[in-house]
């Protein structure tokens, strides 16, 4: 399992924020992206899914120190949360935050990538990997922004599988 280092930038505590899907093709600068969630398919199409307090979620997390790319955060936050390694990663969509402020160096983002399953490794670090269906990933996940996730959630899909 890879090392454990701190996050790039860290999120304080008991600020509010608000959240925005951005649109296709936006890409944010590297050193403005605070976080990567991965939605991984296996190739029958199913989802890989971990646990977290709102239910099933995605694997991601915090950019770590030391990590180059959205694509490192993904590698390592899939093996770490789900024991599984990617292959066809891609970049999906950035969802934008005003957490550090408004103006357009403050923003951060949080991206989203989706890949195929390249094979199960080992146990998740924490937790537990479900394998499920879009619809059941749909129908456990409990997020504030439901409608996003499904969003993203249906455009991966169409886009790895068509």
């Amino acid at each position: 399992m890879p090392e454990n280092r701190p996050d790039k930038r860290r999120t304080p505590k008991g600020h509010k924020a608000n959240f925005r899907l951005r649109e296709s093709g936006f890409v944010p600068p590297f050193e403005q992206v605070t976080s990567v969630s991965v939605i991984p398919f296996t190739e029958d199409g199913n989802m890989v899914a971990t646990d977290d307090k709102r239910g099933k979620d995605l694997p991601g997390g915090h950019v770590a120190e030391g990590e180059n790319s959205p694509a490192d955060t993904a590698h390592r936050e899939s093996l770490e949360e789900a024991g599984i390694t990617l292959r066809d990663l891609r970049f999906l969509r950035a969802i934008e935050s005003d957490l550090y402020g408004s103006e357009p160096g403050e923003l951060t983002y949080m991206v989203i990538m989706t890949a195929i399953v390249d094979a199960i490794v080992a146990e998740p670090l924490e937790g537990t990997r479900h394998l499920m269906t879009v619809e059941e990933f749909k129908a456990e996940h409990k997020s504030l922004r439901l409608a996003m996730m499904h969003e993203l959630i249906d455009e991966a899909y169409a886009s790895t599988f068509g």
